[in-house]
């Protein structure tokens, strides 16, 4: 990797390669061991849009409904976040946290902010112009409903009053944590013993997929997506 980008830049006379992958915030110790120098730029979305979009994505999938879908991928957020976070504030002079909110509403600011951490020229009209990539063509579960509405808080329009007490219950704690506010009291919001179940099996889940992919052979088999793993709970529901 390190031979292939690191070509390429000097090939466009550039400092620094990029390389964008959500699973990379579990493997930030890895990297940096055999990248020193690397930066690491972690982008946090507010979770409710995020569990919105993941079970939007999985919603044509035989025996999964959205609702069902909504908690795990909420959940599924929530952990990798930690994860990313418990990694990266231990290297905190190469990590640095980005509100997707912010990038989105205020890019100016943020992309300077960006520019200043990895003391590269980042100009965002310029970028803008360019239109590379993602610019051109946005990775989005939303990418052919009106491109006219805004990203942000999609969650508040399209769920229902139900759903998002449910996942506010379920991850409301962590959305505080990292200064979301949240659309009912805390008090008003039902997290019980199956709430605390659910959190405690998912987490064990992702925990062990994790640890058989880093340390045994055959955790080249386990697949850590908030889908597969959507799956596995419908198909235990079911029995």
């Amino acid at each position: 990797m390190r031979i292939v980008m690191g070509e390429i830049a000097r090939s466009q006379n550039v400092a620094r390669w990029v390389l964008y992958d959500p699973d990379n915030l579990l493997y930030i110790p890895r990297i940096r061991a055999d990248i020193p120098d690397a930066l690491f730029v972690h982008i946090i979305r507010d979770g409710r849009d995020v569990a919105l979009s993941l079970s939007k994505m999985g919603g044509s999938k035989p025996l999964r409904n959205r609702a069902a879908g909504l908690l795990p991928t909420a959940l599924y957020w929530e952990w990798m976040v930690r994860r990313g976070r418990q990694h990266g504030l231990r290297i905190a002079d190469d990590y640095i946290e980005v509100r997707y909110e912010e990038l989105v509403s205020d890019p100016r600011v943020t992309v300077r902010k960006l520019g200043e951490f990895l003391d590269h020229d980042l100009d965002y009209d310029s970028i803008q112009k360019a239109s590379l990539g993602r610019l051109r063509e946005p990775n989005s579960s939303f990418s052919r409903e009106n491109e006219q509405h805004s990203p942000l808080n999609r969650w508040s329009a399209k769920l229902s009053r139900s759903e998002i007490m449910s996942v506010e219950a379920m991850v409301g704690e962590f959305l505080e944590e990292l200064g979301y506010s949240l659309s009912s009291p805390r008090g008003a919001l039902k997290s019980g013993l199956a709430e605390k179940a659910m959190r405690a099996f998912y987490f064990s889940l992702l925990n062990t997929k994790l640890w058989l992919k880093t340390q045994t052979p055959a955790g080249r088999l386990a697949d850590l997506e908030a889908l597969e793993i959507c799956d596995h709970i419908e198909s235990t529901e079911a029995e």
